[in-house]
């Protein structure tokens, strides 16, 4: 399953507490179909806030996560993280190191 950093969670739930969106709500991650500049469309993955899972979802525990089934298979073996994007910040997904 998708590992997430301390680091990950904690901007999460900032999003989510200023967002004052209720107790049950996360970030679910789904997957998406990309073709970049006329390439051949590839799969990525998209990042929204929903006020809770939804059927068939897999809720990455003790976090508020939630997988779309294809997403989870996609991710079962990354780490979701967070790193510096000139002034901000940006979630990133990394392989994981073993």
């Amino acid at each position: 399953m998708l590992t997430i950093t301390d680091q990950a969670v904690s901007a999460i739930e900032g999003i989510l507490t200023a967002r004052q969106l209720p107790e049950e709500a996360g970030v679910r991650i789904s997957t998406k179909i990309d073709a970049l500049n006329g390439s051949t469309p590839g799969l990525g993955v998209r990042m929204e806030l929903v006020e809770e899972p939804r059927a068939g979802d897999e809720v990455v525990e003790g976090t508020p996560v939630f997988l779309e089934p294809e997403a989870a298979m996609l991710l079962d073996d990354k780490l979701l993280d967070i790193e510096p994007a000139g002034e901000r910040l940006q979630f990133a997904v990394k392989e994981q190191d073993y």
